[in-house]
């Protein structure tokens, strides 16, 4: 659903209804300008991102051994 910022200014209730059903795309002279999801799609997105973060991170990156981990905690 796209809406212009005008329209979510006359209607908020109607648009927040609307957004727990399917995202809603609001308009600023007329160009998409904020997506409005509902709180549970937006953890979704969220834990989608950052688990494909940590698991692009994980490729690449390098771990330090059990020894070397306990050597830096020990340092003063």
């Amino acid at each position: 659903m796209h809406i212009s910022a005008t329209e979510l200014n006359k209607r908020p209730g109607a648009m927040l209804d609307n957004a727990m059903r399917e995202p809603v795309i609001i308009e600023k002279s007329g160009n998409p300008s904020v997506v409005m999801v509902s709180y549970q799609r937006y953890k979704e997105l969220e834990d989608a991102f950052w688990g494909g973060m940590a698991e692009a991170l994980e490729k690449t990156a390098s771990w330090a051994s059990p020894e070397e981990s306990l050597n830096f905690l020990q340092q003063d």
